[in-house]
């Protein structure tokens, strides 16, 4: 069993990459059918946000 071990490891980190590389690609995949995730709040709040700070100063 002990000669065993380091391959046990090795497969079980090889694994869990697999897994974080297919759940990213299926996030990838879900954001192209879903619409996506906006993580800058879109063109809408940049502008609003660029008018008050405009109002803030003058």
């Amino acid at each position: 069993m002990a000669s065993r071990l380091p391959l046990l490891i090795t497969v079980a980190g090889v694994a869990v990459l697999f897994l974080s590389i297919a759940f990213v690609f299926a996030l990838v995949i879900g954001a192209m059918f879903f619409g996506g995730i906006e993580f800058t709040g879109g063109h809408t709040d940049a502008a609003a946000a660029t008018i008050d700070a405009f109002r803030l100063t003058t």
